[in-house]
């Protein structure tokens, strides 16, 4: 058990680590937009190894949620790079999409987008102008972030405390690893709930 919480710690901690910008590195921009959420990463490639600087996730409202599939992927975009704008400002990157069509954004005539498409347009292309297809099924980062739905986690009404900690002072293999101590980063501390 210990062994299992210690390699749960670590690779947690491993896949959310941020990395430093290197102002000459290469940046990459990951968008996806689901029904219900939106999600961004960017990285920045250091010796062929993508590195993640930071990720961007927000619920859409609801109207937004009645837009197209190519509207939501292009909202996507551009609130990534308004998010962040600070990163890249005046560095070339490129955006990726699971969207096919939203790369061909920047082809099309002006008579055949929407106003807001074009407000939309107009933002991204004061950055860079370059977006790419990527498949989905390597679209993990954006995808996981655009598909976050709180309210589906559901958690139970009632919890019965005083029965947990009956349960953790009966438990045998947590009494062993309490009694080995140094060996663990696992450290239990009584916490008092309610009146005393």
């Amino acid at each position: 058990a210990v062994t299992a919480f210690e390699k749960s710690k670590k690779e947690l901690a491993n896949s959310t680590t941020l990395y430093h910008p290197v102002m000459d590195a290469q940046l990459a921009m990951v968008v996806d937009a689901s029904d219900t959420a939106m999600g961004a990463a960017l990285h920045q490639q250091i010796e062929k190894e993508w590195q993640p600087l930071g990720f961007y996730s927000k619920k859409l409202a609801p109207s937004q949620k009645k837009y197209s599939a190519y509207d939501r992927e292009l909202l996507a975009a551009h609130m990534a790079v308004k998010y962040f704008r600070h990163m890249v400002e005046g560095r070339p990157f490129t955006i990726y999409t699971d969207h096919k069509p939203l790369i061909y954004a920047f082809k099309q005539k002006e008579d055949k987008c929407s106003p807001r498409q074009l407000r939309h347009l107009d933002f991204i292309g004061q950055f860079t102008t370059d977006i790419q297809h990527v498949k989905g099924i390597d679209n993990v980062v954006a995808d996981a972030l655009s598909r976050v739905n709180i309210a589906t986690i559901e958690t139970p009404s009632h919890i019965n405390f005083q029965e947990m900690a009956n349960n953790q002072k009966g438990d045998q293999e947590l009494t062993k690893i309490l009694a080995q101590t140094g060996n663990s980063s696992l450290i239990l501390q009584p916490f008092v709930i309610g009146d005393p």
